[in-house]
């Protein structure tokens, strides 16, 4: 029996991380937590990064390389195969229509059950939490991004990029479960999320296979 995938988009900021660290610790079942944030900040090599020195190969916030792509399209497959193997997965990501990385995701999971829940905080609330975040990565990414001055030019970018994620990060309007984070705890949030779950599968993702193609062979 495949494993459920419960799979959070939002931008920085709207609750993502934190609420999958709290369902899994809430979970009956064994939930592997896996994204876009492990993906982008341990497993992709720091030189693909923000600012590392083949960025334009890898990630920037507001332009994915391919070798970012490649790599997105791996995770989704590796998030399917765990499915496949019985393994329950949450992951966190930023299903951008444009950079096609929805189109991707919905088809290599396909014979999967995914529960697509969007993580929409008001903008009073993003701001607020982007503003006061504290930033910790780990010693490669710090090397990666040349020292601490590094981290603080990481830290200066969702302010920076922040128009272009509203009009991409929430182009999407096809969810599971849609959840304004903004005065909601993290147990609050999964209660949602499990009452969800306990009414049936997910059908977001066959909604959006029939509105875009298959985007690989």
């Amino acid at each position: 029996m495949a494993g459920q995938i419960v799979l959070l988009s939002g931008t920085s900021g709207s609750g993502k991380t934190t609420t999958c660290a709290t369902f899994a610790k809430r979970a009956e079942d064994c939930y592997l937590q896996f994204g876009m944030d492990l993906m982008v900040g341990t497993i992709l090599p720091g030189q693909y990064t923000i600012f590392g020195n083949k960025k334009e190969e890898g990630y920037q916030p507001t332009e994915y390389g391919p070798v970012c792509m490649k790599s997105l399209e791996a995770m989704h497959a590796m998030v399917a195969a765990a499915s496949r193997a019985g393994q329950a997965m949450i992951v966190d990501h930023l299903m951008f229509v444009d950079p096609p990385v929805l189109q991707d995701c919905i088809w290599r999971m396909e014979d999967v059950p995914v529960l697509f829940v969007n993580l929409h905080p008001s903008f009073e609330v993003l701001e607020k939490r982007i503003t006061e975040r504290e930033i910790e990565l780990p010693p490669q990414m710090v090397e990666a991004l040349g020292g601490p001055d590094g981290v603080e030019r990481l830290a200066e970018q969702p302010a920076a990029t922040r128009p272009w994620f509203s009009e991409h990060a929430y182009a999407n309007d096809i969810y599971d479960l849609e959840i304004d984070s903004s005065t909601l705890s993290p147990d609050e949030v999964c209660e949602r999320i499990e009452a969800r779950l306990a009414q049936g599968p997910g059908t977001a993702f066959a909604q959006l296979r029939e509105k875009y193609p298959k985007p690989f062979p």
